[in-house]
């Protein structure tokens, strides 16, 4: 049999492995050994090709001292230093250190880095992260993502958002974190189908990021799939949607349940986490961790602050000990009607209640829906109610049809589905044309209405609202010239409408326009002329009202109506009202007098800022009113003929009673915003101070790629302030282009210059760097003439590593440690030193090299009994932490498990009186005792896991490189 001793490392079949041990099955001889990223195999020695692992120390016998120098091939300073920083680069996001600091391309605040922070921290990296809207939520989960990445444990990730914030989070994660995210929608499911067939489960797959939408990912014929996936982080946006209320849970709910649920990482984003009502609220604790609380106990502020964050823009403060958020003015601009068009109003009005009305009788609530979008458009401009009658004139005489067919675009919209605003457009064009009638003769009587309504509409000389913007931003350009304003219209009707009535004035060709049809890089072109360029005004629909900052160039907001979604009309207020505004944010609402929509939204709007002026939270504020249906309320107002003031009163009492269940939620503190000062401020900067310390800053990519590219036979030369290109040496390039640039190493350069690549610790050409290096022997061996050593000695390179019971790694790092060959004398600091510092070149002294080759095994011991030494004391620091950590979740788990069962006990006690009492309650009995059984067993799943994570294991160290470090003097 071949002689192989355990542990001895060798290449099986080329890939790297470790010796476990050997034997014979007859005549047969066998090999058992630890095969890298494939585990333990078994298998018969003449089968396979086994050689020892090249030994780089063992080729330098004591004989060939004499032809060693620190350029040498077999001990390279150039190389050791090389494979020294690979090291550093590949290990750096085990040091409990926040990496996504340079990995990404956005401003980072440092409220937004606390909260990675806290996230990162926890034992398991699941939480709600509540900020108020513009603070970036988005951000901090990008960076979040960044930080599990970096740790390999964001392989599948799954984003669940609302439909019309698909295209945003595939912007933003690729714009600021390099993020490839695949829209996983109708296409991407018939595509894996056919790849993968149908048995296949599309859901479950390495190597996947997705973004979907909560609408997509509900439908019935995915449950089975998502049961049966998992995925290492989820993100829910506007996770609200997903809160379950009531007895019934939604579809989204339930799929949310079921994702969350088969996550390792979790992250709800919402500003508005609660309604007003707790059901709401506690189900999205839930998701974070079901066994936090029992279902028959109340929420704690402990409990809630173990799984949620939030800050508000009232709660941050600046160095100077100053809030960073400046105050918001909001307005109402009462505009009144001309004789026509109260005329008009009231025609159309009247036409919409009977239209209305009759749908209700017939019960077709999609016809119903009709008349409240034909309601807000009267509102909005005479140009887009005059559109929309036109266009269901036609489809009424057209189709000569009273059918209510819709379209999946539309019946999902009228389902209350968020779309986005193309979609959205689509499907309000063809619920408009939508009507029922009992006979032809109706049919014929609401198309001759609307005839005489559009013949109408033609014959209003002016639109008054039209005119009065018009004559706000003559006025205001006027006075303040260097002002920018930014104009938001519900309807592109309206929008075109606006366009058309000013396109003679002085002003126009300022105009920049963003709606639905604007594609996202010229949205960003737009967004970019708007804050840097020369234009002045920004007309929009609410297609930007996500995703785009204006804050550092405007200050005023125009909206041309309210739109009747108060959660909608903050969205627009948060493009301005942000951080980075410096100025008072001024809002003007404009509205018609008189009118019963006007009348009930200035009392909404100066209702919902009064509030916000009491409790400093807009987002509270919007989070009690966004279950409030008020199409509903108004369409119910049109049809009872009730005068305004009674439906403000009703919206007034029913705002009044969510205020003081808010304000008693306030005063149990469980929804409470955290406030972010000074002392925050100084703890976050030592986290980020420290995170620095750790290998991968700018000059350390710097360095590492230059003298990597340049090693490896290419070159690097600068192409201007911060701007680099190279020719990369064929290990480093795809065998098309080895030209590679220009690029940059600096963030701030990166951000500040759109199509130059950003060289990161975790680009690509970073990472195929660092893989090359590590994959060769080269450097594992090295020699150092250092003029700050005072004598021979050995420098070894240990990783040192941790897991916990569930293979997690806990903490990784190098130990350099110098042992020097007089004493033994093992030395950490002086190891460092060595690693980082450059060789000087000359021919060291034979005899020193020779007696370091021949004592290294002595030198080793010392080494080693120091490394022991260290691994102990972290060990206990770690086990101490995780104690910590895991015994607070151990305790909630097990108050929730006395509860839980406590209140099944009961149960069953008391359908026992009622059996012994004569009723037949077998059923009853079995059913309440096999849901015990179910929780003793996801009790003990919950604890086992716990457990696991308790232990701190630590992985055997392993030597990593050795240098051999002489003094100069010995040259």
């Amino acid at each position: 049999m071949s002689t192989f001793e355990p542990g001895e490392a060798i290449a099986l079949n080329g890939t790297a492995a470790e010796v476990i041990k050997t034997y014979s099955v007859g005549d047969i001889d066998y090999l058992r050994a630890y095969v890298e990223d494939q585990g333990v195999k078994t298998v018969c020695i003449d089968d396979v090709e086994i050689e020892p692992q090249r030994d780089s120390l063992a080729e330098l016998e004591p004989a060939i001292a004499d032809q060693l120098h620190p350029d040498h091939d077999l001990v390279s300073a150039e190389w050791f230093d090389l494979r020294s920083q690979a090291l550093q680069l590949q290990i750096a996001h085990e040091q409990g250190q926040l990496l996504s600091i340079s990995n990404s391309l956005v401003r980072l605040e440092p409220y937004q880095l606390d909260a990675v922070n806290w996230v990162t921290q926890k034992l398991r990296q699941r939480a709600l992260i509540a900020d108020d809207v513009g603070l970036g939520k988005t951000i901090e989960a990008g960076l979040v993502l960044k930080e599990l990445s970096a740790r390999n444990r964001a392989d599948r990730v799954l984003f669940v958002v609302p439909a019309h914030l698909q295209k945003k989070w595939l912007r933003d994660m690729d714009r600021f974190f390099d993020i490839d995210l695949t829209p996983a929608d109708r296409q991407w499911v018939e595509g894996e189908r056919r790849r993968l067939g149908d048995a296949a489960n599309i859901w479950d797959q390495d190597h996947q990021r997705m973004v979907t939408s909560m609408a997509f990912l509900r439908q019935d014929e995915f449950q089975p799939a998502l049961e049966d996936s998992f995925w290492d982080v989820v993100v829910v946006d506007e996770a609200h949607k997903a809160a379950k209320r009531g007895e019934s849970p939604s579809q989204t709910s339930k799929m949310v349940d079921r994702v969350t649920g088969n996550s390792d990482s979790l992250l709800l984003l919402s500003a508005t986490p609660h309604d007003g009502k707790g059901e709401a609220f506690r189900s999205l604790v839930e998701y974070i961790d079901p066994f936090l609380v029992a279902e028959d106990r109340d929420l704690s502020k402990d409990a809630v602050d173990r799984v949620m964050i939030r800050r508000g823009k009232q709660s941050i403060y600046d160095d100077d000990g100053e809030r960073i958020f400046p105050d918001r003015d909001v307005r109402t601009v009462g505009i009144e009607m001309s004789h026509e068009e109260r005329q008009f109003y009231r025609a159309v009005t009247d036409y919409v209640k009977h239209v209305y009305n009759r749908s209700e009788k017939l019960n077709e609530p999609a016809v119903g829906f009709a008349m409240a979008l034909m309601q807000k458009r009267l509102v909005s401009s005479i140009g887009a109610i005059q559109a929309t009658l036109s266009r269901r004139l036609r489809d009424l005489v057209d189709e000569q049809s009273t059918g209510t067919d819709l379209s999946e675009e539309a019946a999902a919209y009228l389902d209350g589905e968020d779309l986005d605003e193309d979609d959205k457009q689509h499907a309000e064009e063809e619920l408009a044309g939508l009507t029922v009638t009992e006979s032809d003769a109706q049919l014929e009587e609401e198309i001759q209405t609307l005839r005489d309504l559009v013949e109408l509409a033609e014959g209003i000389p002016v639109d008054s609202k039209a005119q009065t913007v018009r004559r706000y931003i003559q006025r205001l350009l006027e006075e303040q010239p260097d002002e920018k304003v930014l104009l938001f219209t519900e309807y592109r009707d309206t929008l075109e409408y606006l366009l058309d009535l000013v396109k003679d004035e002085p002003w126009a060709d300022e105009i920049l326009v963003i709606h639905g049809d604007v594609d996202t890089e010229e949205r960003a072109r737009i967004e970019e002329e708007f804050n840097h360029g020369q234009s002045r005004l920004l007309f929009a629909t609410d297609a930007a009202s996500e995703g785009i900052d204006l804050q550092h160039s405007c200050h005023i907001m125009v909206n041309y109506e309210l739109p009747w979604n108060p959660n909608r009309l903050e969205q627009r207020i948060g493009r301005i009202h942000r951080y980075g505004q410096d100025k008072e944010v001024k809002v003007w609402n404009f509205s018609f007098e008189d009118t019963r929509e006007g009348e009930i939204f200035e009392m909404l709007q100066s209702k919902v800022e009064s509030i916000r002026g009491q409790l400093g939270n807009t987002a509270d504020v919007l989070g009690m009113l966004d279950d409030i249906n008020m199409d509903s309320l108004i369409m119910r107002s049109i049809r009872n003929e009730e005068p305004p003031s009674a439906t403000k009163e009703e919206l007034e009492d029913l705002i009044d009673e969510r205020q003081q269940t808010l304000q008693e939620w306030y005063e149990r503190s469980l929804i409470d915003t955290s406030t972010f000062d000074q002392e925050s401020r100084e703890e976050i900067q030592e986290v980020m101070d420290d995170s620095e310390d750790v290998y991968g800053s700018e000059g350390d990519i710097h360095e590492f790629v230059e003298r990597g590219v340049e090693t490896l036979g290419g070159d690097v030369e600068k192409a201007g302030t911060s701007l680099y290109r190279a020719t990369l040496p064929e290990p480093l390039y795809d065998g098309t282009d080895d030209e590679y640039g220009p690029f940059t190493f600096s963030r701030e350069f990166a951000m500040d210059h759109e199509g130059i690549d950003y060289v990161s610790p975790d680009a690509d050409l970073v990472q195929r760097l660092m893989e090359h290096v590590l994959a060769t022997e080269n450097g594992t061996v090295g020699l150092k003439l250092l003029p700050f050593v005072d004598e021979p000695g050995l420098t070894y390179t240990y990783r040192v590593g941790f897991e916990d019971g569930t293979g997690e790694v806990i903490r990784e790092e190098l130990l350099p440690v110098f042992v020097d060959r007089n004493h033994h004398d093992p030395r950490h600091r002086l190891g460092e030193r060595v690693v980082q510092g450059d060789s000087i070149e000359g021919t060291p002294d034979m005899e020193s090299v020779r007696s370091l080759i021949r004592e290294q095994s002595k030198l080793r011991e010392a080494a080693d009994s120091y490394v022991s030494g260290h691994v102990e004391s972290l060990r206990e620091d770690l086990c101490e932490r995780r104690r910590r950590e895991t015994r607070q979740e151990l305790d909630d788990l097990e108050a929730y498990a006395d509860a839980e069962r406590q209140r099944i006990e009961e149960f069953i006690d008391e359908y026992e009186r009622k059996a012994e009492a004569g009723s037949n309650m077998d059923i009853a009995i079995r059913g309440q005792r096999e849901r015990l059984s179910k929780l003793e067993r996801r009790i003990e799943d919950r604890r086992a896991e716990l457990r696991r994570k308790a232990q701190v294991i630590s992985v055997a160290p392993s030597v990593e490189g050795l240098c051999l470090t002489l003094p100069v003097d010995s040259m």
